[in-house]
């Protein structure tokens, strides 16, 4: 397996975005199964990931964190 796209970006297993989102492997293909994480099947059962679609997906993750936190406020609401 090339770790290049042709075009030469960097192609990631389901392992390596699995341990970047800290989450497991099985998540990972559910998400790409489901389109939530854009992939591609090399064969007929692996998935490979595109890094730029990896850190796309992160920074949209760490940002929904970030308005779910601010939502639930400081605590003093109780």
């Amino acid at each position: 397996m090339n770790s290049f796209t042709p075009d030469g970006e960097r192609v990631l297993s389901v392992h390596t975005v699995a341990v970047r989102f800290g989450v497991s492997d099985r998540t990972i293909r559910f998400w790409a199964e489901t389109g939530q994480l854009p992939g591609f099947k090399d064969g007929p059962k692996i998935w490979r990931f595109r890094a730029t679609d990896v850190a796309a997906a992160q920074a949209r993750l760490t940002m929904r964190r970030r308005s779910t936190a601010n939502h639930r406020g400081n605590g003093d609401d109780w």
